[in-house]
């Protein structure tokens, strides 16, 4: 098999799941790449030398950041090493430049952990003095969101909107960039955002109703709210993209 071969096999496995990238017009767009470019790239035939040689530096390590493989995957067809370690792997602060003996490095991101009313204020990079913990998740499950924004928050115990999909205790991911106004709503996703009511930070399912944000949960005892777009403050936190729950209660 070809880089091609082996980057059209995961865009056709992500169009079976309903996932993104789905076809190569999806992909070149994530890496700044002409559609027609990449897809001369991708049907190019030749021995395996010419094949890797067609790809620029670079080129390839975007593609399998987007795609959540690794890059020698892509290039040779080597299979990922194999991991042994409980996801998420949580270490205080006064660990941080210790990497867990059980984690190889450049498999996981360290997320920082903050207080959800920290999550709520501050939407770019988290300062230090505000991180009590990192949870190191697994790349390939938050794909190509391997950036320094993201934020790791442990909902409140009375933090129940989401129930049963995401209980109060459960560790979740957001990330700011993916919020509107930044970006367009997506209604397939659930969403972070500000509540006094639920420790700071509520996750809810969100709608577009004329002017209006209409916030909605899974608990079917919670009633919706009915948000005015044109408010001063932003409600969004950002889009839950990872979360995790523990049984053990």
């Amino acid at each position: 098999m070809t880089p091609g071969d082996r980057i059209m096999e995961i865009l056709l496995a992500n169009k079976r799941l309903r996932r993104s990238p789905r076809t190569h017009e999806d992909l070149a767009i994530l890496i700044g790449m002409k559609p027609d470019t990449l897809r001369k790239k991708i049907r190019w035939r030749g021995v395996q030398e010419a094949n890797v040689r067609a790809w620029r530096p670079g080129e390839v390590e975007k593609i399998a950041q987007v795609l959540g493989v690794p890059a020698g995957y892509l290039l040779l067809g080597e299979k990922p090493r194999p991991f042994k370690a409980i996801q998420p792997v949580i270490t205080v602060l006064g660990q941080y430049a210790q990497v867990p003996p059980e984690l190889t490095r450049e498999d996981y991101l360290a997320v920082p952990m903050i207080e959800a009313q920290i999550a709520a204020g501050y939407l770019a990079e988290i300062p230090e003095d505000y991180v009590t913990s990192l949870v190191w998740v697994y790349k390939p499950e938050i794909g190509r969101r391997q950036h320094h924004n993201l934020r790791a928050v442990q909902l409140a115990k009375n933090a129940d909107s989401m129930v049963p999909t995401i209980r109060p205790g459960d560790i979740i991911i957001v990330d700011p960039t993916e919020r509107p106004p930044m970006k367009p709503l997506n209604k397939n996703a659930i969403y972070a955002v500000r509540s006094q009511e639920e420790g700071g930070c509520a996750v809810k399912r969100v709608k577009e109703v004329a002017d209006y944000w209409l916030l909605l949960s899974d608990n079917k005892e919670k009633e919706p709210i009915l948000l005015r777009k044109e408010r001063e403050d932003n409600p969004f936190i950002g889009r839950v993209i990872w979360s995790w729950t523990s049984w053990v209660r």
